[in-house]
C-alpha cells in the first residue's frame, strides 16, 4: 500500500513539475495551468507551443465551473464556447487572429436563443437577428424580433422588426447609422400604421398615419426632424410656393 501511495505522489509531483515551463527564449512550452488569485481553483489550463496556445484551453469561474472552452485549430483560427456559471451555453463562435469572425450565436441563462450575429475583424458586419424568447418558452418556436445589418458595427442597410406573430412591425433602411428613405410601421393585423421619409437620420416631409383598416387618419409635417405646427407649416408651404421649392425635397 505504501508503495502504491508513493508511486501516486511521485506521479503527481512529476505532473506538477512538467507544467508552466518556458524554453531558453522565454517561450511557453507544454502544459500550463494558472490559478485564480489566492485560490486553488484553476483560472485556465491548456497547452502551449512556442508561446502559442494549441489544442483545447479551458477557463474557469472562481467557483470551479467551466467559463469557456477554446479549441485552437491553428495559429490563426480557433472556436470558442462560453458558459454561464449554471453551465448553460452563453455563446459560441469563431476567432481569426483572436478577433471575432463569421457567425456567433448567443443564448440566455435559460438556454434560449437570443441572437445570431456576423462578425469580421471583431466588428459586426452583415446580418444580426434578435429573437423572441417568450415564443421559445411557450411554444418552442424560434421567431425573429428584429433583423438588422451592420458595417463595421454601424447600422447600415435594411432594418426590419416583427411582432411575435411573425408579422412585420417596422421596416426601413440605415445609411451608416442614420435612418434614410421611407420608413413604415404596421398594425398587428398587418395593415400599414405610418409612413415617413428620412434624410440623414431626420424625418422630412409628411408623416402619414393610418387606422387598422388602412385609411388615413391624419398627417403631420416634419422639417429636418422637427414636427411643424399648423402655423409654422403654413408659413413654410407659402415660402415654398413663393420660391418654387417642392415642400418635401
Amino acid at each position: 500500500m505504501r508503495i502504491v501511495l508513493l508511486c501516486f505522489l511521485l506521479m503527481q509531483c512529476a505532473s506538477i513539475l512538467s507544467q508552466n515551463k518556458t524554453d531558453a527564449k522565454g517561450n511557453k512550452q507544454g502544459p500550463w495551468v494558472k490559478y485564480h488569485p489566492n485560490s486553488k481553483v484553476m483560472l485556465y489550463s491548456g497547452q502551449f507551443k512556442d508561446n502559442h496556445p494549441v489544442g483545447e484551453f479551458r477557463y474557469f469561474y472562481p467557483s470551479g465551473a467551466v467559463k469557456a472552452i477554446v479549441q485552437h485549430e491553428s495559429l490563426h483560427h480557433s472556436f470558442a464556447w462560453y458558459y454561464y456559471e449554471n453551465e448553460q451555453l452563453m455563446s459560441l463562435g469563431k476567432y481569426v487572429d483572436q478577433l471575432k469572425d463569421s457567425v456567433w450565436m448567443n443564448y440566455n441563462a435559460g438556454g434560449f436563443l437570443v441572437s445570431k450575429e456576423h462578425f469580421k475583424n471583431n466588428k459586426l458586419n452583415g446580418e444580426k437577428i434578435i429573437y423572441y424568447v417568450a415564443n421559445q418558452v411557450e411554444t418552442g418556436e424560434i421567431k425573429a424580433l428584429s433583423v438588422e445589418h451592420f458595417s463595421d458595427s454601424v447600422l447600415h442597410g435594411s432594418y426590419q422588426a416583427f411582432f411575435s406573430s411573425g408579422k412585420m412591425k417596422e421596416q426601413g433602411n440605415y445609411t451608416f447609422g442614420l435612418k434614410e428613405g421611407v420608413w413604415e410601421t404596421f398594425h398587428p393585423n398587418g395593415s400599414i400604421a405610418s409612413r415617413v421619409k428620412f434624410k440623414q437620420g431626420k424625418a422630412y416631409g409628411y408623416m402619414y398615419v393610418y387606422d387598422e383598416e388602412g385609411e388615413e387618419s391624419y398627417k403631420v409635417f416634419y422639417l429636418k426632424g422637427v414636427k411643424l405646427s399648423q402655423e409654422a407649416l403654413k408659413k413654410y408651404l407659402d415660402n415654398c410656393v413663393k420660391n418654387g421649392i417642392t415642400p418635401e425635397e
